[in-house]
């Protein structure tokens, strides 16, 4: 379920830069999109607002930025369409296709991330390495212990598949709601799982 909450205000993001540029290309539609864009707006609240609450990736100053920049571009959507100022509509536009386009750039969403352990990169795999990586990416959402501290995040105790491949894969390349790591490197991913298999025990 949370998976399709997310790709339906994906889509809903994309319905609401298309419907806030047309009045500004066609004013005359204006009056007639009132509504549909009143349902998309409140659709696309209400996703964001449950998946703020459900994933932990979203409460990291990116996805804040993102938020602000939505809420401002609703904002001036509305007040373009109730002046009629194509001013307000095409800057709500600009605003928002703007703010969509951060939400794809990988980097920019993970820079934070990054940053935070851009020191613990060893040359070599090791469990010390894999707990500190873990306390700085993981913990958040598996708790401490693994044991399922965010909501619906699965138990790694034991892990739901205690393939190695599988996990270095989900660690890289994110699964649901579950971000991807794509910064980190090989020695780190593989210090990561040597950690997640002493739970395994």
């Amino acid at each position: 379920m949370d998976t399709g909450i997310l790709h339906t205000h994906h889509l809903l993001g994309v319905l609401l830069v298309v419907l806030v540029g047309l009045p500004a290309i066609l004013p005359q539609w204006a009056a007639r999109l009132r509504w549909v864009h009143m349902v998309l707006d409140t659709l696309l609240l209400l996703t964001g607002v449950y998946l703020l609450f459900r994933a932990p990736a979203a409460w990291t100053g990116p996805y804040l930025t993102k938020y602000v920049l939505v809420l401002a571009a609703i904002g001036l959507a509305i007040v373009g369409s109730r002046r009629k100022n194509k001013r307000f509509s095409m800057a709500a536009f600009l605003l928002l296709a703007y703010a969509y386009g951060l939400s794809l750039q990988r980097d920019w969403l993970l820079r934070s991330e990054a940053e935070r352990v851009k020191d613990l990169s060893p040359e070599a795999a090791s469990v010390e390495a894999g707990q500190a990586l873990y306390t700085q990416l993981c913990a958040r959402c598996h708790g401490a212990d693994g044991q399922a501290g965010y909501q619906k995040s699965p138990s790694l105790h034991p892990a739901q598949n205690p393939d190695t491949v599988y996990w270095a894969a989900v660690i890289k390349n994110g699964k649901g709601l579950m971000p991807g790591h794509p910064y980190l490197t090989e020695a780190q991913v593989s210090s990561l799982v040597a950690f997640l298999r002493t739970w395994q025990r």
